[in-house]
């Protein structure tokens, strides 16, 4: 019987956000230790897909659980988390005897004293076990890869597809990984190759972007038995941290890594100015969602995106919902308030009230007067399967539904999802009775609201996940990097290979 640890430590950072993480944060969506890790949540997204490796191995498994801590999107860990975070996983492994590590990752994450919590953790971690205990790791599509990671574990395994469906798989091919390192004794060879590159969303869509066909040959060669790992990790492009850029990672057992580092290099740097999204500001945006026959129009609020770490409480957007008529069921969206939610708690159901809402956290906007009616007080609780996640438990806290104008606005405690109509769902009400339902997700809402869209918009303003990455002040990165420079492919001397 094999002993493999396992541990999971998921939150996507962004910089730009003020609002640091705490540990409270972690502990609405789970924070435990021990047997719980796969007792509690072994059934929840990439630990539900390491759960196969006994089948794998063809023999049991026993679990040793590190720590299970995930937060949803947001600041910097706030200083000292990172080091409690470290302990927790390091503790139980000393003096222990493990035959491997599987560990949850998400690969783009900050605290306050550490750019890179992914490579100091794996750091650690490696530290700790010594040379000869096996670590594989999966990691989010949009992780910011780092020589501390490459060098630090045997496997990087990363999502195949964006919007992110497939946490299970790539759980699952992470324990494929494990199962050939354990069962054969071999480490494979490792390639990756980071570019000075950095673009938002746009376009960059796994199912229809401008690189589907080489995510197809990504995938394609990963399924080749000499091969236990292909990605391009195309970095969360809110992090303001050194060495920010897209990296291809290859994990092989051939001399030669399946795919060609500098020809995959050359495919994505000549997309790099590709366009195919037109950004509306907030002011064109209700004209242009009324011109939509039908409802609802599905609208990505991009620049507040709770999903890409933003505050969810700008009032850019929500200052043009709630002036502008909107006939044929009026506008729905959501902000991250809990004073004002506080608020509409004391006044109760029915009341009308004069609000301050939004612009608290989020550094681009003021909060927004408004004369609103309390139409609804309740919990946003439910539990999240598809884009970013599975099986997760959400829970934003106490809600206040409130009316102003023509706009019905979802006021939340917590931060959490914005691309699920859940929701809204969540407090009674449904995202096809409105004209123009907005999603605070970049891309990844398009999953659950493509379905039923008559339409779907994308507003860009000033904001901590702003798509206008010319206007996100970047002061940490290195430089020289596409699109702060405009260099050729191999005029940045921080990029290339990662030797490990």
């Amino acid at each position: 019987m094999k002993r493999i640890a396992v541990g999971q430590l998921l939150q996507e950072t962004n910089t730009l956000n003020p609002l640091q993480t705490t540990r409270r944060h972690f502990e609405i969506y789970g924070l435990d230790q021990g047997e719980a890790v796969m007792g509690q949540y072994g059934h929840t997204e990439e630990l539900s897909g390491f759960a196969t490796l006994p089948q794998l191995l063809g023999e049991p498994v026993e679990w040793v659980g590190l720590l299970r801590a995930r937060a949803w999107s947001g600041g910097v860990l706030v200083p000292g988390l990172l080091a409690e975070i470290v302990e927790a996983f390091t503790a139980p492994l000393r003096g222990q005897q493990v035959d491997g590590l599987l560990l949850s990752l998400h690969g783009a994450q900050a605290a306050a004293e550490d750019p890179d919590v992914t490579g100091a953790l794996l750091q650690a971690l490696r530290q700790t076990l010594g040379p000869q205990v096996p670590i594989v790791a999966t990691l989010d599509l949009h992780a910011n890869l780092t020589p501390r990671m490459v060098q630090s574990a045997e496997v990087l395994v990363g999502y195949h597809t964006f919007p992110h469906i497939d946490q299970v798989g790539c759980g699952q091919r992470a324990a494929r990984a494990m199962a050939h390192i354990l069962r054969t004794g071999t480490r494979p060879r490792v390639s990756a190759w980071k570019m000075p590159l950095l673009t938002n969303t746009d376009g960059r869509t796994t199912d229809r972007g401008v690189l589907v066909d080489l995510w197809r040959e990504l995938v394609a060669a990963e399924a080749r038995p000499e091969v236990l790992s292909t990605a391009i990790y195309m970095a969360q492009p809110w992090l303001d941290v050194p060495a920010l850029g897209w990296t291809l990672y290859q994990a092989y057992l051939d001399e030669y890594p399946p795919l060609d580092p500098q020809t995959v290099a050359r495919t994505c740097w000549q997309t790099r100015a590709h366009r195919q999204t037109p950004f509306l500001r907030p002011a064109e945006l209700v004209p242009a969602a009324l011109a939509i026959p039908g409802r609802p129009v599905a609208v990505s609020e991009s620049h507040d995106a709770t999903n890409s770490g933003a505050p969810g409480d700008s009032t850019l957007l929500l200052a043009a919902l709630t002036s502008t008529a909107i006939p044929e069921g009026g506008a729905l969206t959501f902000c991250v308030d809990p004073l004002a939610v506080d608020q509409c708690v004391r006044a109760r159901e029915g009341a009308v009230l004069e609000l301050q809402v939004g612009g608290k956290v989020d550094p681009y906007s003021h909060p927004l007067s408004l004369r609103a009616r309390v139409v609804r007080l309740g919990r946003v609780a439910y539990t999240l399967s598809g884009h970013g996640g599975h099986n997760l438990p959400v829970d934003m806290g106490r809600a206040a539904v409130i009316t102003s104008g023509d706009a019905t606005v979802v006021l939340v405690e917590e931060t959490g999802p914005g691309s699920s109509p859940k929701l809204y769902e969540a407090v009674g009400l449904d995202p096809r009775d409105f004209k123009i339902v907005v999603a605070k997700s970049p891309e990844g809402f398009r999953q659950d609201y493509e379905p039923f869209a008559a339409g779907i918009l994308y507003c860009g303003a000033p904001g901590c996940a702003t798509p206008l990455l010319l206007e996100a002040g970047f002061r940490s990165v290195s430089r020289p990097l596409y699109p702060l420079d405009e260099i050729e492919l191999p005029q940045a001397p921080w990029a290339g290979e990662m030797m490990r």
